[in-house]
């Protein structure tokens, strides 16, 4: 039996995932959240569709496999030098800051 059942998984590529997150990023002026990015995502996946074991309970909150891909892409972002962080591993309230476009 699956114990996440309160969570959504999402159907992305990771390369969709990442034109999101990218779009997120984009769109902040300064700094932002973990969570409020993972929220974005879950937003634009039940809009678009591209949800997995959704049912009876909605939830506002993605599958732990699905925010680890997130953690991913930002991983990468970090890297490049366009983000930085407060925390790592990141959670809920672990901020980003953008360092350059």
């Amino acid at each position: 039996m699956n114990t996440t059942s309160n969570t959504i998984s999402v159907t992305y590529s990771d390369s969709k995932l990442r034109i999101l997150v990218e779009e997120y990023i984009t769109m902040q002026k300064h700094e932002f959240s973990f969570k409020d990015l993972c929220s974005y995502v879950l937003y634009w996946a039940k809009e678009e569709g591209k949800t997995a074991n959704t049912g009876l309970y909605e939830s506002n909150q993605l599958e732990v496999a699905d925010c680890e891909r997130i953690s991913v892409i930002l991983r990468k972002i970090i890297k490049e030098g366009r983000l930085t962080s407060n925390a790592e591993p990141f959670a809920d309230n672990t901020l980003f800051t953008k360092t350059r476009e």
